[in-house]
């Protein structure tokens, strides 16, 4: 049994190796800079952890993983380097936890991933497998998004914003598409599509939607497997609306295929999937189902472009409004008109203040561009990020009897106007 410390560990990707890590027998310690429903899921299962950071960590760990979030002159990391411990990043470990299964499927892409991971882990789950999993959000009904299983599969998505994937040596490397996301990251376009060939270079079998980007970068890779258009779209829905959802459960079935799962088993757990939480997720619906809400995770504009295609096709012949926080001025200033074209095409739209995820870049873009770009009718204004102040200014355009859909859509804190939001419905 080795002694792992995790720095950052309220994290979504590091709770879960954290628990992945606990389930093979090592000892888990931990912290995180604030208290968390994450903290306490690992504190109910013995692990102990704090909610903030120490100066000398808890007994004698071998190693030190830590989050891409945490610099190096935290407290915990200069501890671990005056005590001569190795360090590695979240990702790194990752890629070194995954040597200890005979199988592994790592799903990577711009957009997607926790989805079609979960998918995948869900249909493996359903046919028996009993599989190892890492995914990156709350799947509705499971007890947690990470476990070992019996040890022997592991399914779990991979990350190109700090180039970490590039270091996964998968069985079966799935890439669901490469966008220009986290390009500023790694360097440029070029380098991120360098990460994503590096990924698929390692792997025994590349899994990919058809694209011409992903027709360039892995039409020369032996093998690939290019998932067919028309049986995605006609065969085998998963219950979420939206043609993304039919193409990310295409993929999933296909890889599914190759672990040993027959495709009528594998088709009928997808339409079983219970999907992911703030993934197309209702939360309220009025006492007459005239109003509904529904939270999304979109923070790009094909990620937008999707959540909007799916909204309409699941809700249709109803009024869309949209209250869409951009996460990261560096969003904003690099997809700010196509996201006041996109906002466009709705009902009523607001921006909400960015989530700046812990950075100070605010003089990168203004977020009040993307309300003036936008067509007249549809731009409701702009909002400071206050739960209270949201629901005042947007619970009245839904009241008059007509039908209405409004999607509470980003990355970042705009969840915490939920609330307040459905407190405020009639």
């Amino acid at each position: 049994m080795a002694h792992i410390h995790f720095t950052g560990i309220g994290g979504v990707g590091m709770v879960g190796l954290a628990h992945i890590a606990a389930d093979l027998g090592e000892k888990v310690t931990g912290s995180d800079a604030a208290e968390s429903v994450m903290l306490s899921g690992l504190r109910s299962r013995g692990l102990e952890v704090t909610a903030h950071h120490v100066d000398t960590l808890p007994g004698q760990p071998e190693l030190l993983v830590y989050s891409s979030a945490v610099p190096e002159h935290n407290s915990e990391r200069r501890c671990a380097a005056r005590l001569g411990i190795p360090e590695m990043r979240r990702g790194d470990y990752l890629s070194t936890l995954g040597q200890r299964f005979a199988r592994t499927v790592a799903v990577a892409g711009s957009h997607g991933k926790t989805t079609t991971a979960a998918m995948i882990a869900h249909i493996c789950r359903e046919a028996g497998l009993e599989p190892g999993y890492l995914v990156g959000g709350a799947v509705n009904g499971w007890e947690r998004s990470a476990a070992a299983g019996n040890g022997r599969l592991l399914i779990t998505e991979v990350d190109e914003s700090d180039g970490t994937q590039a270091g996964f040596q998968a069985d079966i490397a799935v890439v669901l598409n490469v966008d220009d996301d986290h390009c500023w990251s790694l360097g440029g376009v070029e380098k991120l599509e360098a990460c994503f060939v590096e990924f698929g270079r390692r792997a025994a079998l590349v899994v990919t939607w058809r694209t011409p980007t992903t027709e360039r970068l892995f039409g020369g890779h032996q093998p690939v497997l290019f998932v067919d258009e028309a049986l995605a779209l006609s065969e085998g829905a998963p219950p979420q609306p939206g043609p993304h959802n039919r193409v990310n459960g295409a993929v999933a079935v296909a890889v599914a295929e190759r672990l040993g799962v027959s495709r009528p088993t594998a088709l009928a757990a997808l339409r079983s999937f219970p999907g992911v939480s703030r993934r197309m997720s209702e939360r309220h619906r009025s006492a007459d189902g005239q109003l509904v809400i529904v939270e999304d995770y979109a923070h790009h504009p094909a990620e937008l472009k999707a959540a909007m295609a799916a909204l309409r096709e699941g809700y249709p012949g109803r009024r869309l409004l949209i209250l869409f926080q951009p996460h990261r001025f560096e969003r904003v200033k690099r997809y700010g008109a196509t996201f006041a074209e996109l906002l466009s095409s709705a009902e009523r739209a607001w921006v909400v203040a960015p989530f700046a995820a812990w950075r100070q870049d605010q003089e990168l873009a203004d977020p009040r561009e993307i309300v003036r770009q936008m067509r007249p009718e549809a731009a409701a204004g702009y909002l400071a990020n206050d739960p209270d102040a949201i629901a005042a200014a947007v619970v009245p355009e839904m009241r008059g009897g007509e039908a209405s859909v409004l999607a509470v859509i980003g990355a970042g804190d705009i969840c915490k106007a939920i609330p307040a939001l459905c407190q405020a419905m009639p």
